[in-house]
């Protein structure tokens, strides 16, 4: 049995277990409170392969019945993109032309 023979120093953490805690948690909120800055949608994102103009004219010939296979190839994007955006679920932003 170890019997100490001077005072020995009680560590830090034994003495207040809940500064960590306190300390993880203040952490944890603070990546909250600075919300990121919002993704740039549309053409103010710098790697948009396409323009308003360009949608509509996708969403347009979509609703008239075109192959969206068609559509993706003649603007340079993939099927799935050229779905959602017939679909209105990407570039949502925009508003309805009517």
């Amino acid at each position: 049995m170890h019997t100490p023979t001077h005072a020995e120093p009680i560590p830090a953490r034994l003495i207040n277990p809940l500064a960590a805690t306190d300390r993880a948690q203040e952490i944890m909120r603070s990546a909250f409170r600075d919300t990121p800055p919002r993704p740039q949608s549309g053409t103010r994102n710098s790697q948009a392969k396409l323009t308003e103009r360009k949608v509509a004219a996708i969403r347009r010939a979509a609703d008239l019945g075109a192959n969206l296979a068609a559509l993706a190839e003649a603007f340079g994007i993939s099927e799935r993109a050229c779905r959602h955006i017939a679909d209105r679920t990407s570039w949502s932003h925009l508003p309805e032309q009517g």
